[in-house]
């Protein structure tokens, strides 16, 4: 191989991490691009760790932008080795959701490591940078070149030699950005109450799909290798649950609803009707076969419950009492529950 070949081998990795990073330039810090990569290694610090490769589901109708980030803040990039200033080379990098696709701008982690590998099997990582395109100044050699954007990356064997070598990186990579509401009509579902959960199509060793992102917010975009996921919306904590299928698609970002058939109720045992809320209540919700949904402690607690038949059941000193509930989606409702000398009550 001579000192200019430019054989290059891209590996294309998903990045599965609990961390949700955006497809813009708001992508918080300790995203899944900056989880240490196999077999790689930063001076000092040991080997890294390893970074992961790569209910009725309906699919939704969304809405596709074309979508390549193009600002950030400003982030100070330092390599992490310095090299002589003679016989060297700069490794001009620049990362595209798409072969066709402008530059991608922000968001993206470039890690440079050395091609040989240490006692221990690991890599000396030589240079890092955050942002968009990047250029490195390296001895002649040879490097693994690692590019993440979010939970899209691949890694790259490169050869350089003096002057100037440029190498485009394509991440066939798009973005998602989800919400939820309980209807047409109604607002979209506050961060408070609503989280999502992205899974891949493929299962892992237990036969269970493999988790991609968990606990998404509402609103935040997730930066995703182009394929169909797997999506499930959380309102609330009790069993308000929504499966749907998505499709990802490269350089795009797509916009996602989904419709949560629940509401939520707020209940306050009371001695008479439209009395004062009775402090220091124990409650229980349960379905109408009997089975326990949820339970809390208060004089005004609230729960999100999916659509249905419920019984309410109050504990309060030594009395008991109880309540049938039906609940609409959509129609949040104040519930009272009357108590009465201690007897179990049914409306």
């Amino acid at each position: 191989m001579t000192r200019q070949a430019t054989s290059i081998r891209w590996t294309f990795v998903v990045l599965a991490l609990m961390a949700v990073p955006a497809l813009a330039q708001d992508a918080p810090p300790g995203g899944p691009g900056d989880q240490p990569m196999p077999g790689f290694m930063q001076p000092g610090s040991g080997p890294l760790q390893l970074m992961p490769p790569d209910a009725g589901p309906q699919p939704l109708p969304e809405a596709a932008t074309p979508y390549a980030p193009s600002t950030a803040p400003a982030i100070e990039n330092k390599p992490l080795a310095t090299v002589a200033p003679r016989d060297t080379a700069t490794l001009s990098l620049t990362a595209r959701l798409t072969p066709d696709g402008p530059p991608i701008g922000a968001g993206v982690v470039w890690r440079i490591f050395a091609e040989a590998q240490g006692p221990d099997g690991s890599r000396e990582l030589v240079a890092e940078r955050h942002g968009g395109s990047a250029d490195f100044t390296l001895k002649p050699g040879g490097y693994f070149v690692y590019c993440g954007f979010g939970y899209a990356g691949t890694t790259a064997h490169v050869t350089v030699g003096t002057g100037l070598k440029a190498d485009s990186v394509v991440l066939n990579a798009g973005g998602v950005r989800l919400s939820a509401v309980t209807a047409k009509d109604r607002p979209p579902i506050g961060k408070d109450d609503l989280s999502f959960d992205i899974f891949s199509q493929e299962l892992d060793s237990h036969g269970e799909p493999k988790a991609v992102a968990l606990d998404v917010a509402p609103g935040q975009i997730v930066r995703l290798p182009a394929k169909t996921y797997s999506v499930v919306a959380s309102y609330g904590d009790a069993n308000a649950r929504t499966t749907a299928d998505i499709d990802v698609k490269a350089g795009k970002l797509s916009d996602v609803t989904l419709t949560e058939k629940a509401a939520k109720i707020t209940l306050k045992l009371v001695s008479s009707e439209g009395g004062e809320a009775i402090a220091d209540t124990r409650w229980s919700i349960l379905t109408q076969a009997g089975d326990l949904v949820t339970s809390g402690v208060g004089a005004f607690p609230s729960f999100v419950l999916a659509e249905g038949d419920y019984t309410v059941i109050a504990n309060h000193e030594d009395g008991q009492f109880q309540r049938v509930v039906t609940v609409v989606s959509g129609e949040n409702a104040d519930v009272e529950v009357l108590a009465a000398g201690g007897q179990k009550l049914s409306d």
